[in-house]
């Protein structure tokens, strides 16, 4: 689920923004105001990031001195990646049944 959505002014006619969630829960204002078209093709920019390249074609590489701005993707940031998958396997206890031993009386 991405952090950016779409909001609507409230005005005549309707004009619409492009909202991010920041880190304490407040939204700010990152497009618009502009038609609902525009504001949807910002948002799928924003949700799918692409990898930046220069002139010839190559990717771009990331500038470690500027922590706020990572210059290997458009605009500047990277889509949130979920949890990483741990490599490690997990391994399950076989399951040992006990014979039946009939008692003699």
């Amino acid at each position: 689920m991405s952090d950016f959505v779409i909001a609507e002014n409230g005005q005549f006619p309707p004009q619409y923004n492009v909202l991010e969630k920041g880190e304490d829960g407040i939204y700010k204002l990152i497009f618009g105001p502009d038609d609902l078209d525009d504001a949807k093709r910002k948002l799928s920019e924003l949700s799918d990031p692409k990898r930046a390249r220069d002139d010839s074609g190559q990717y771009i590489a990331d500038d470690p001195e500027t922590p706020e701005v990572n210059e290997a993707y458009v605009g500047g940031r990277k889509k949130e990646s979920s949890k990483k998958k741990s490599s490690k396997k997990k391994t399950s206890k076989k399951k040992t049944s006990k014979k039946k031993t009939s008692k003699k009386r």
